[in-house]
């Protein structure tokens, strides 16, 4: 797996200012642009792409008033996901999987949140995300969205970071099946290694969901005044979501398992083959091995050495004992 490295990533800024009648999109070039919205009761969502602007983002915590503590784990991309109180704001650290390729070739990203009574901050490494459909429900003035409070948009930003390892899974399904109909199809493109490179993302995976699992049981467990009450069943939604992941990997991890050792089985059996033909070679040559000792001795009186068709008869006499032996194996299924 892979983390993006965020100092190599542009940095760029989106306001989202929204309510039940209000919508607009704004593209800001500096953090003083954002003071109009933070002074104002308008609900806004604040993306942040690119996290190498330190002074940037030591404006932006000043002028949130973000704890220097929140502010060193937003720009630490080794963090784990988390969840954390303050006096006006709870702070959430997730993490985004995806991928462009194989499955092995995960790629982890670090996503943050702020969120207070009418504004949430949320802070990517870099421009790639899966936040499209949220921006598109918060365009449609009927939604939930618009009327609900930053509780639930964070909500819905992590709920959608969620849902995108459901694709993960189901990618790790479809190469499990694909490597299982190779090993039983006796394919030679599987090999060992890949095997436990599977094994090794999933371990991966399992490090990102099982601590998220605690963020979400640590929101439910909050007595903050910033989260309503009837954003619970959403909240308890997610966590059933997360146990249901977790379900999921420790069968995918069991069904690698099991890979592994039908992998194994196989080697055993060719190597089994191989040896049970190099026995039956062997078992063959041995009487012929010791007609041919036998005759092969320097001795000057043996009687059959004069025989006129003494080498006629041990030829016939080798070809009938191969012959005999080789039924015999048949008939025992030795091969």
């Amino acid at each position: 797996m892979e983390s993006k490295n965020p100092q190599s990533q542009q940095i760029s800024m989106e306001l989202y200012a929204f309510g039940e009648n209000l919508f607009d999109k704004h593209h800001l070039t500096s953090v003083g642009q954002i003071k109009p919205f933070l002074e104002s009761d308008k609900k806004f969502w604040l993306n942040i792409c690119g996290l190498h602007d330190d002074s940037l983002l030591k404006d932006i915590a000043e002028l949130f008033d973000i704890h220097v503590i929140a502010l060193e784990d937003i720009k630490n991309n080794q963090q784990r996901p988390k969840l954390e109180e303050f006096d006006h704001f709870i702070f959430l650290v997730s993490k985004m999987i995806y991928t462009k390729n194989d499955i092995t070739a995960l790629e982890i990203e670090q996503v943050s949140f702020v969120f207070g009574k009418n504004f949430i901050i949320s802070f990517q490494e870099n421009s790639y995300d899966i936040f499209d459909p949220i921006r598109v429900r918060l365009e449609n003035p009927q939604g939930r969205m618009r009327k609900m409070g930053t509780d639930y948009f964070a909500y819905t930003l992590l709920d959608a970071i969620i849902d995108q390892y459901y694709v993960i899974l189901e990618m790790m399904d479809a190469t499990i099946e694909e490597i299982e109909d190779e090993i039983i199809n006796d394919s030679q493109k599987t090999k060992l290694g890949d095997v436990y490179l599977k094994r090794k993302a999933l371990q991966e995976i399992k490090k990102i969901i099982w601590p998220t699992r605690e963020l979400i049981a640590a929101w439910r467990k909050s007595e903050s005044p910033l989260i309503k009450r009837k954003t619970n069943p959403f909240i308890n939604d997610i966590y059933e979501h997360t146990v249901e992941i977790m379900e999921n990997l420790e069968m995918q991890r069991e069904s690698i398992t099991t890979l592994v050792e039908i992998f194994m089985s196989n080697i055993s059996l060719k190597q089994n083959e191989v040896m049970k033909t190099l026995t039956i070679i062997a078992t063959i040559f041995i009487p012929l091995t010791f007609i041919a000792g036998v005759y092969g001795m320097n001795f000057e009186f043996m009687p059959e050495l004069q025989w006129k068709y003494g080498y006629i008869f041990i030829w016939a006499f080798f070809l009938v004992s191969t012959f005999i032996m080789i039924r015999y194996f048949k008939r025992k299924h030795w091969f």
